[in-house]
């Protein structure tokens, strides 16, 4: 077992295979066993480069027994900071193939996050862009990084490298090997499905991410899971403009859509623009993706959008922040298409509306798991008691794809899972009567505004309502006499002006929430900073606001 890894019980290992959860094949096995059944159909398709089933298998198997030449084995790590590509899946296939374990890294993560990275898992590799992108020397930093772990050994590009002793993703795929020969020679490198397979990133704003272990056994169930609850099949051709690397692109996107021998289609950007030009392109169907794109590609003037042929598009599947009804709405008449949302995080459990639900269930909740065997509980906050349905608690989980402890990080694991293997998502949820879960924001997200607690989500799904609002952030911000304060930093629609007295009169009259909730100050904006994992960046607005007020008062 890997050292600092946590386990699933043995009580829970027997239930999980016996129920047939759990298949005990490396995700690889999995994977040859796709490239066989789909062989001449097409799997990846970027910048009007096709690949076949067949083609990705080979380039996967080519690229697998290079790594190894090049030292690369079983159980060890590699650092993933890479663009989307072709060669990033095939790379992640390959590692699969090796037994070595992707670290889902960003290229946006900095010395900081990826010394975290390196240093807590050993990472044998670092795969990256070749040379500049953006005014970034990818290849520089990676010896950076070499030099401060010297356990990173191994620089992999994707593109022709500039530096020494860096080795080309693209030049190894294609260095063809006898299949045979290598068959066998990866064959003894086949890891055991109990452990990790990949190392995810949790989702949270502050600080380094934790890392989370996905396991052989709970990634392919959940992939697998996700494809019957998207209602994917051998006709799906899936746009993902999300970074692959993130979970809910990897294990509801890429992953789902090679299960059944569907299409994975790269943009060539994540403009609204570039999303609809590879919807006609590419006759997609399919769209994955976050709150941020659906708006850009609402902003697209529509007689720029005439221009894309966009009758191929069926359906739209989003998570993340919350997007408003109205929305919801307006994209499912502009581009004729159906519209789901998923709730999910790294470690585990995922939910999603369904093809054949309501439209009200839709556009108002986060749907069900996907899988029977996820355990749900709906704690009171305070004491942990279970909640009945239609009061909103903490959402706790377990399940056979979601983990018991993050990964070396023993003190946080106390705080985040209860001693019977419940994760404690930090997540405020009810359930209505039919089981759907409809999400309420975050435990930790409340601003303290004297001996009341404000939880900022709530306000935020209110001023979402009026129609001169298109994003909304609400946050704490500091005051000498109550603690905290609510303040609204509001992205305006359409280059509308709102003022606090609009917005105060809107929540108190329209919406008719207590007083004390409704934000104090108002901050319009161009737009809100993103994390790294596509969420509103709390934090740095915090700090924003708190530094426009130190300003005030020293005038």
């Amino acid at each position: 077992m890997l050292e600092g890894f946590v386990p699933w019980p043995d009580d829970f290992v027997k239930l999980y295979k016996r129920k047939g959860y759990w298949e005990d094949l490396a995700l690889a096995e999995h994977f040859d066993r796709w490239v066989q059944q789909h062989a001449d159909r097409p799997a990846i398709v970027h910048d009007g480069r096709e690949i076949t089933y067949r083609d990705m298998g080979r380039y996967s198997t080519n690229l697998a027994y290079q790594l190894l030449r090049l030292g690369l084995g079983t159980y060890d790590r590699v650092i993933f900071q890479l663009f989307n590509s072709p060669e990033l899946v095939c790379l992640f296939y390959a590692c699969q193939k090796v037994g070595a374990i992707p670290i889902c890294s960003l290229p946006t993560h900095r010395l900081h996050e990826i010394s975290h990275f390196a240093g807590t898992v050993g990472a044998r590799a670092h795969a990256v862009p070749s040379g500049k992108v953006k005014d970034f020397d990818f290849e520089l930093f990676a010896d950076e990084v070499g030099r401060a772990f010297p356990h990173v050994e191994i620089v992999l590009t994707v593109g022709k490298p500039e530096r020494e002793n860096h080795h080309s993703i693209n030049e190894l795929m294609h260095t063809d090997v006898d299949p045979d020969k290598a068959s066998a020679v990866l064959a003894k490198c086949r890891p055991d499905p109990m452990e990790p397979a990949v190392f995810q990133l949790s989702g949270g704003t502050t600080d380094v991410p934790k890392i989370v272990p996905r396991t052989h056994n709970d990634y392919y169930y959940n992939a697998k899971c996700e494809a019957i609850a998207q209602s994917f099949g051998p006709e799906t051709r899936c746009i993902v403009p999300m970074p692959l690397t993130h979970n809910m692109p990897m294990v509801c996107g890429v992953l789902p859509t090679h299960i059944v021998g569907g299409l994975l289609v790269l943009p060539s950007g994540s403009s609204g623009v570039a999303v609809m030009e590879a919807i006609d392109r590419y006759k997609a169907n399919t769209l994955l993706t976050v709150p941020v794109i659906m708006h850009r590609m609402l902003e697209v003037p529509e007689d720029k959008r005439r221009q894309y042929d966009l009758s191929s598009f069926r359906r739209l599947w989003w998570g993340g922040n919350p997007v408003e009804p109205k929305t919801q709405l307006q994209f499912r008449e502009v581009f004729s298409c159906d519209t789901n949302q998923v709730f999910g995080m790294a470690e585990g459990m995922i939910a999603w509306t369904r093809v054949d639900d309501p439209l009200e269930t839709k556009l108002h909740t986060q749907g069900r798991p996907v899988s029977e065997a996820d355990e749900i509980i709906i704690a009171d906050v305070n004491t942990g008691h279970p909640l009945p349905y239609g009061e909103t608690g903490e959402l706790w989980v377990r399940g056979p794809y979601t983990i018991r402890g993050y990964y070396k990080a023993p003190e946080r694991n106390r705080e985040a899972f209860t001693e019977d293997g419940y994760y404690r998502t930090g997540d405020l949820m009810k359930r209505d009567e039919a089981g759907n879960l409809v999400f309420m924001g975050r435990v930790k997200d409340c601003i303290s505004r004297g001996v009341e607690k404000i939880n900022a989500e709530e306000v935020e799904k209110h001023i979402l309502r009026h129609p001169k609002v298109r994003a909304v952030a609400v946050v704490a911000m500091p005051d000498k006499i109550m603690g905290e304060r609510a303040c609204a930093f509001v992205v305006p629609a359409n280059g509308a002006t709102l003022t606090l007295d609009e917005l105060s009169e809107f929540l108190l009259n329209e919406c008719r929430i207590a007083k004390f909730k409704i934000p104090e100050r108002i901050e319009l904006t161009d737009d809100l900073p993103i994390s790294k994992v596509g969420k509103y960046e709390k934090k740095t607005l915090r700090e924003r606001i708190a530094q426009i007020l130190k300003d005030e008062a020293s005038l």
